[in-house]
């Protein structure tokens, strides 16, 4: 078990062939640049170290204190930092490409345009990061159980690229998803109340249970996405596309759908009371035993919907087109 250790003495042990270098205290130390491949650092003290652009792939700094370390453009790829503290660390442009995050604290980390790609995240705390532009193709943030969930809660994940990842019960509430890519993604029973998705591409992401309720959805891509179940609750869908969405037994209730592409959408027992979908696109979509108590569907395409024992009875349809669409009691308008 190491102490208190200089960085000169650290770099010259580690150039002689030691690796394990378990519990050594280098707060402060300045190892920019330096080539750490391998090294153990687990348990080590490097609170306000500048590694920035080291060389730490493979590295192990599993439970390491790096509070406010500088790891600017670094090399962590595939790097073992489970349980490690790294909030308000700055790790703008580095590479964690494989690494393993697991319970890690990354509150207030700058990840501004990091690599994240394939990244075990489970169980790791990102409330407040910054994670504008990062790419986390792959990554993982599942919930594992009840008490172990990823929290990104308030998180910038602005133009993200996040296609694939596994979000599934992941805390994303208030996250600025703006312009992101969640194509392919699950967040499954995931909440995301208030969060920002404008302009994000969801396209085929699954959102099987996940809370939306207040979400900012507009201009968001979600064609074919899963939403079965979905609380939507006061959302603002407009000018979204959810062509082939299934929203099954969805909660639109008072969601804001303007001109929303819904074709071919499946809304069966949806409950889209109060909801505004003025000059909404939901031809072929099916709202069978859907519930439209006093929704706005003013000058909305329904050609060729199916409404079959659909709630209409206070619904305005003032100047939508219902050509061919089936009836609550079965007729189709002509």
């Amino acid at each position: 078990m190491f102490t208190s250790m200089t960085p000169d003495a650290l770099l010259e042990a580690y150039r002689a062939g030691q690796l394990n270098f378990k519990g050594v205290n280098l707060v402060g130390a300045n190892l920019a640049k330096t080539d750490l491949i391998g090294i153990n650092l687990a348990h080590a003290d490097l609170a306000n170290a500048d590694l920035t652009m080291a060389y730490l792939s493979r590295v192990n700094l599993k439970r390491a204190n790096l509070v406010h370390a500088q790891l600017i453009g670094a090399n962590l790829n595939q790097a073992e930092l489970s349980g490690c503290n790294l909030n308000d660390a700055d790790l703008h442009g580095a590479t964690l490409q494989g690494a393993i995050l697991y319970d890690a604290d990354l509150t207030l980390a700058d990840l501004l345009d990091a690599n994240l790609i394939d990244v075990d995240l489970r169980n790791a705390n990102l409330a407040g990061a910054n994670l504008t532009g990062a790419c986390l193709r792959g990554a993982n943030l599942r919930q594992e159980t009840r008490s172990m969930v990823a929290n990104l809660r308030g998180a910038k994940l602005r133009q993200a690229d996040l296609q694939g990842a596994n979000l599934r019960g992941a805390d994303l509430a208030y996250v600025d998803f703006s312009g992101a890519n969640l194509q392919e993604a699950s967040l499954r029973e995931a909440n995301l109340h208030g969060a920002n998705l404008k302009g994000a591409n969801l396209t085929s992401a699954l959102l099987t249970d996940a809370v939306l309720s207040a979400a900012d959805l507009r201009q968001a891509n979600l064609t074919n996405a899963r939403l079965q179940r979905a609380n939507l609750l006061e959302a603002d869908l407009n000018y979204a596309c959810l062509e082939w969405a299934n929203l099954t037994e969805a909660n639109l209730k008072l969601a804001k759908l303007l001109q929303v592409n819904l074709r071919h959408g499946r809304l069966l027992r949806a409950d889209l009371s109060r909801a505004n979908l003025k000059g909404t696109d939901l031809s072929d979509a099916n709202f069978t035993d859907a519930y439209l108590a006093r929704a706005k569907l003013i000058e909305a395409n329904l050609t060729n919907a199916i409404l079959t024992r659909a709630e209409l009875s206070s619904t305005n349809l003032t100047h939508a087109n219902l050509t061919g669409a089936t009836m609550p009691d079965n007729s189709v308008h002509q």
